[in-house]
């Protein structure tokens, strides 16, 4: 099944196809490529724009003005700020915080098994997994805390954590310590799915009859001595050192 390109993604592939100098007409121009993977998006100009503005601050273009922009062969650069404008239209804090750090992983994380430079976010209410790597298919859980985590991590739901555990399906994952007065990703750590075995899952209760989501079940995970490569300590560490870290925890 082909898998939705972010709107980064997108953008990027027809950047990469114009002249290293171009106009930000030369890429609205291309506006029937962006209707074919979003023909219900009635506002593709602003998300052009708007993924051009994620692309200069990543320091892969530069902004001439004028509207125009110059492509740089550079990797993306980290950033470790959370955007409060990505999340203006809610009020509830945990909303607030979901969405700017979902937009900021969204920019920033990078697949740790193969070159991809970025991540897909999965639609809401995926069984288990947040992010998906174009190239490669490998998945990923974000869980993000205010502070450090504990040894025990809150889970997803019960039943499909424990599904993917058994079915050799665990997504890699990826937790994101932050500093709230700040607006500041601190450390990130990615831990191998595969190494969070059935019995370090452990169920919660049950919600109650008058709760929002009642009968739902989460889970807790233990995640005390697994192994882990660190990306972000607590500016963005180089890809390369990452994804060789990688390698050598899978290889051990």
């Amino acid at each position: 099944m082909p898998t939705q390109k972010t709107w980064k993604t997108l953008v990027n592939e027809v950047v990469l196809r114009l002249p290293k100098t171009f106009s930000l007409a030369d890429v609205t121009a291309r506006k029937e490529y962006f209707q074919r993977h979003y023909p219900d998006n009635r506002f593709i100009e602003a998300k052009i724009r708007q993924s051009l503005q994620v692309l200069r601050d990543q320091g892969t273009l530069k902004f001439l003005g004028g509207g125009r922009y110059q492509s740089i062969d550079t990797q993306p650069k980290f950033s470790p700020l959370l955007d409060p404008r990505t999340a203006a239209a809610y009020t509830n804090r945990t909303q607030i915080g979901r969405v700017m750090l979902e937009t900021w992983a969204e920019i920033n994380l990078f697949c740790v098994n193969c070159a991809a430079d970025s991540l897909r976010r999965l639609p809401a209410n995926t069984p288990v997994a947040d992010f998906a790597c174009n190239s490669c298919h490998d998945n990923y859980q974000l869980k993000a805390k205010d502070g450090r985590f504990a040894s025990i991590i809150p889970g997803a739901a019960y039943a499909p954590t424990i599904k993917a555990v058994r079915e050799g399906r665990m997504p890699e994952y990826v937790l994101v310590e932050y500093d709230p007065r700040f607006d500041t990703v601190v450390f990130v750590d990615a831990i191998p799915g595969r190494f969070i075995t059935a019995d370090r899952v452990k169920a919660r209760n049950k919600l109650g009859a008058t709760a929002r989501r009642a009968g739902w079940q989460g889970c807790n995970i233990d995640v005390s001595k697994l192994p882990r490569a660190r990306i972000v300590e607590p500016a963005g560490l180089e890809r390369s050192a990452v994804r060789a870290d990688w390698r050598r925890i899978n290889e051990s």
